[in-house]
C-alpha cells in the first residue's frame, strides 16, 4: 500500500488563518476608528503630527494584512482542495487499475501476469501497450495536477511578501488560479519589456510598424512591475546601458530626436516611459522602494543625474551632470512633452484651462523616490556656488530649474508633498519659501504672464495646494466642513503667513502663477474661513484650529482675486458652506426667532461682504482698463459653480436649492464698472452678496415648504429679522474689506 500525502496539517492551517483573519478585521476595525478619530482631532504640533501620522500608516497596515491574510488562507485553500482531489484520484486510479495491471506501490507498472508466464489455460485479461500508456498518461496528470498545485502556491505566497521586507502587501489573490494568471502575466511582462528596450534604444529610425508595436507595449506595460523592471534594467541607447542610457533616451525623446520635432506618438512613447519608470522605482517593484527606501537601482539613477557619466561632450554617450542631468531625470518625471496650451485665466470659460490639465493621466512617484530626488537637487545647488550659472538671472532660470519637473511630480502625490513641506518635521518648506534662490527669481514678476504660467514657481504653488489640502490640484475639493490633520494644517498656516507681512504694503505679494493654488488652499478650508470672516475670532477656528487675522485672510483672498478662477473657487465654497449651515435648520426656524439661524445668517452676509469688498477692489483697479474689468467679471459671472476648475462637493437637496438660488441672484446684474464715486460708496452701489445671501435664504426657506405670504409676513422671522441682518451683515463685512485692503 502505497504512503499518501498528509493533508490534515494544511486543513488545520485553513482553519487557523481563517481564525486570524476574525481576529485582524477586528483591529482593522478599531484602527479604521482610530483613523477617522485622528482625522478629526484638533491636537496640534510636533507630537500630533508624528502620532497621527503613525495612526495612518498602522490604520492601512491592518487593512493590508486583512488583504495579505486573506490571501494565505485562500491560497492555502484552494490548494488544499486540489491536493485532495489529486489524492483521491491517485488513490482511485492506485486502486482501481485497469485489467490486466498492477500498480507497485513505487508506481511501477506491470502485468498482473506476464504473458511469457501465462498459462494456457488462465482467464487473466491481457493489457495492451495502448492501455499501459493511457495509465501512464493518467497517473502522470494527476501527479502533474499535484505539483502544479503545490508549486503555484508556493510562488503565490512568496509573490505577497515579494517586496514587503517590513510590511504587509496590498496583492489580493483569490486562490491557485489566480496565481497561476498573475505568474503568467508577469512572464509575459518580462518579455515585453526586454522587447520595448530594444525597441526604444533605436527609436529615432523605427519604421511605423514597429513604432506602433513599441506604443503598444511601453503604454500596455507601464503598470506591470515586471515590464518596468525589466525596462529599465535592459535600456540601451547611444552605446550606453541602463540608468545612463534612460536618462539619454528621456533627452532625446523630449528633445525630439534627429529632426528636433517631438511628435504626437513621440510625447506618448515619452510619458509611458516615465510611467515605467514611476512604477519600477515605487514599492511594488524588484528594484523599487521597498520598505519605503530607495533602492541601489535608484539611487544609481540619481547619483548619474547628478554627476552625469563625465564623457567628453563630442561623445554620443556623453551624459552632462548638474542641473542638465537633474533636468532630464525630472523633466521625465513630469512627463510634459506634448506642449499643452499654458493656462490662461482669461480664456473661454468653456475651455477650462488650467495649470494642471497638462498632469491629467501622468505617473504617481513613490514618496521614497520623490524625496530622494528632491533631497539631491537640493544638496547639490546648495553646496555649489555656480549650480545655475548663466541662467541664475535671467527668465530662463525659471524654466531650466531641475525643482520645476521634481515639484511637477510631487503634486500629483499629495501625501509625498505633505511628508516633504510637513514644518513639524523637515526645513523644507522654509527652505522653499525663505532660503532658496530660485533660478530667474529676480526677474519672474517682470516676465510674460504665460511665461510666468511655466515657471518652477507655478509648479512649487500646485505641490504645495496638494500638501496642504490632500488632494491631487484639481481633484474634488473634500465636503465641508473639511478636516485636514496637523500636517496638512500647519502648512496651509505657514504658507498664508509667508505672504501677511507683504501683503500689509504690496498688494502684489503673492506670485501670478500662485494665485489659483493658493485660492484652492483656501476653499478647501471653506469653513474655517467663514468662521474667521464672518466672527470676530478670539481664538482658533473650530474645523482645523487656524489662527489667522481676518485683515490678513482678506488681503490674502485679494492678492489671488486678480486670477477670476482663483476669486470663483473662494467664493463658490463659501456659498456651499453658507448653504449647507442654512441646511441644518427646520422650517420652524426660518418662522419664529431662532437666535442660531440669526447668527449663521449674519456671519454668511458677512462672509458675502467681504468677498464683495473684494471684488469691488479688483474690478476697481482693473476698471482702468474697461476690457481687463469686463474679461474679468465675464469669466466670475460664467457659470460660477458649475464653471469651477476645482470641483466642491454639494451633499443634500437642500444645499444644491440654496446654492442655485443665491447664484442666480448674485449674477443677475450686468455692472462690471465701479468707477470712484460708487467705489467710495460700494455699500450703497454693490450689492452682488446681498442678494446672494437673500437668494440662499429664499431657497432653503422654499425648500423648507415655506409660502410667499409666511415670508411676506410683517412683523415676522423671514421679513423683518433674517432679511434684516442679511443687509446690515453684508454692509458690514464689506466695510472690513474696504479697511483690510486700506480703502
Amino acid at each position: 500500500m502505497p504512503k499518501y500525502v498528509r493533508l490534515g496539517p494544511l486543513d488545520t492551517a485553513v482553519t487557523q488563518w481563517t481564525e486570524m483573519i476574525g481576529k485582524l478585521t477586528t483591529l482593522q476595525t478599531d484602527a479604521s476608528a482610530m483613523k477617522t478619530k485622528a482625522d478629526k482631532s484638533t491636537w496640534k504640533g510636533e507630537n500630533a503630527t508624528v502620532t497621527k501620522e503613525f495612526v495612518t500608516k498602522t490604520a492601512k497596515e491592518f487593512s493590508d494584512a486583512v488583504t495579505e491574510a486573506e490571501s494565505v488562507r485562500d491560497l492555502l485553500k484552494d490548494a488544499h482542495t486540489l491536493l485532495k482531489t489529486a489524492h483521491d484520484d491517485l488513490k482511485d486510479a492506485y486502486e482501481n487499475p485497469p485489467p490486466g495491471i498492477t500498480i507497485y506501490p513505487d508506481g511501477v507498472l506491470s502485468h498482473r501476469v506476464h504473458p511469457d508466464r501465462r498459462s494456457k489455460d488462465s482467464t487473466e485479461p491481457i493489457a495492451t501497450e495502448a492501455q499501459f500508456d493511457a495509465l501512464r498518461s493518467k497517473l502522470e496528470g494527476i501527479l502533474k495536477r499535484a505539483n502544479e498545485a503545490d508549486e503555484l502556491c508556493a510562488w503565490g505566497l512568496r509573490a505577497l511578501i515579494r517586496n514587503h521586507p517590513n510590511d504587509f502587501g496590498s496583492t489580493d489573490l483569490s486562490g491557485v488560479a489566480d496565481a497561476k494568471k498573475m505568474r503568467a502575466e508577469e512572464k509575459q511582462q518580462a518579455e515585453n519589456g526586454r522587447e520595448a528596450a530594444k525597441l526604444y534604444s533605436r527609436w529615432e529610425y523605427l519604421d511605423g510598424k514597429e513604432r506602433e508595436r513599441l506604443l503598444t507595449l511601453a503604454e500596455g506595460g507601464k503598470d506591470s512591475p515586471a515590464f518596468s523592471a525589466e525596462l529599465m534594467q535592459n535600456l540601451s541607447y547611444n552605446g550606453r546601458d541602463g540608468q545612463e542610457g534612460l536618462l539619454l533616451l528621456a533627452g532625446s525623446l523630449e528633445g525630439g530626436g534627429r529632426d528636433g520635432q517631438v511628435s504626437a506618438t513621440d510625447a506618448r512613447l515619452y510619458k509611458a516611459l516615465s510611467g515605467s519608470l514611476a512604477t519600477a522605482t515605487g514599492p511594488d517593484s524588484p528594484i523599487g522602494s521597498s520598505g519605503g527606501v530607495t533602492s541601489a537601482w535608484s539611487d544609481r539613477l540619481i547619483t548619474m543625474a547628478r554627476d552625469g557619466n563625465g564623457l567628453p561632450d563630442r561623445h554620443p554617450g556623453a551624459l552632462k551632470g548638474g542641473a542638465a542631468g537633474l533636468n532630464a531625470l525630472t523633466h521625465l518625471m513630469a512627463a510634459d512633452a506634448d506642449g499643452d496650451a499654458v493656462y490662461d485665466p482669461n480664456k473661454d470659460p468653456k475651455e477650462k484651462s488650467s495649470p494642471w490639465k497638462k498632469d491629467e493621466g501622468d505617473p504617481v512617484y513613490s514618496e521614497a523616490f520623490l524625496t530622494q530626488v528632491g533631497d539631491t537637487i537640493r544638496e547639490w545647488e546648495t553646496s555649489n556656488d555656480d549650480a545655475y550659472d548663466g541662467v541664475m538671472k535671467n527668465w530662463q532660470g525659471t524654466q531650466e530649474d531641475p525643482m520645476k519637473g521634481l515639484l511637477n511630480a510631487m503634486s500629483r502625490n499629495p501625501s509625498a508633498s505633505t511628508h516633504y513641506f510637513d514644518p513639524n518635521t523637515t526645513d523644507n518648506l522654509k527652505y522653499f519659501l525663505d532660503d532658496r534662490e530660485w533660478p530667474g527669481g529676480d526677474v519672474e514678476s517682470k516676465m510674460p504672464t504665460e511665461t510666468q504660467y511655466t515657471s518652477a514657481r507655478a509648479e512649487f504653488g500646485l505641490a504645495l495646494e496638494a500638501a496642504a489640502t490632500g488632494r491631487v490640484p484639481g481633484s474634488p475639493m473634500h465636503p465641508v466642513p473639511a478636516h485636514h490633520d496637523g500636517a496638512e494644517t500647519a502648512i496651509f498656516e505657514r504658507v498664508m503667513g509667508e505672504y501677511t507681512k507683504e501683503l500689509r504694503t504690496d498688494q502684489g505679494a503673492v506670485p501670478v502663477s500662485m494665485r489659483l493654488p493658493m485660492a484652492d488652499v483656501i476653499a478647501d478650508y471653506g469653513s474655517d474661513v467663514h468662521q474667521i470672516l464672518g466672527k470676530k475670532m478670539d481664538g482658533p477656528t473650530d474645523f482645523n484650529q487656524l489662527e489667522i487675522d481676518r485683515g490678513d485672510l482678506t488681503r490674502i483672498i485679494r492678492a489671488t482675486a486678480e486670477d477670476p478662477n482663483a476669486y470663483k473657487a473662494i467664493h463658490a465654497s463659501q456659498t456651499v458652506v453658507s448653504s449647507a449651515g442654512l441646511d441644518r435648520f427646520p422650517a420652524e426656524s426660518f418662522r419664529k426667532g431662532d437666535e442660531e439661524l440669526r447668527a449663521w445668517v449674519k456671519q454668511s452676509a458677512s462672509v458675502l461682504g467681504h468677498l464683495d469688498g473684494v471684488r469691488g477692489d479688483v474690478i476697481y483697479d482693473l476698471g482702468q482698463a474697461e476690457k481687463d474689468a469686463n474679461n474679468w467679471k465675464r469669466m466670475v459671472n460664467y457659470h460660477i459653480y458649475g464653471g469651477l476648475l476645482t470641483p466642491i462637493p454639494i451633499v443634500g437637496d437642500g444645499v444644491q436649492r440654496a446654492v442655485d438660488w443665491g447664484l442666480n441672484e448674485h449674477v443677475n446684474t450686468d455692472n462690471a464698472r465701479v468707477d470712484a464715486e460708487t467705489r467710495n460708496n460700494m455699500i450703497k452701489h454693490y450689492d452682488y452678496g446681498q442678494k446672494e445671501m437673500y437668494g440662499m435664504l429664499r431657497g432653503m426657506a422654499d425648500y423648507r415648504g415655506l409660502t410667499t405670504k409666511e415670508l411676506d409676513a410683517t412683523p415676522g422671522e423671514y421679513e423683518d429679522h433674517l432679511q434684516a441682518i442679511a443687509e446690515q451683515w453684508y454692509g458690514n463685512g464689506m466695510g472690513d474689506a474696504d479697511k483690510a485692503m486700506g480703502q
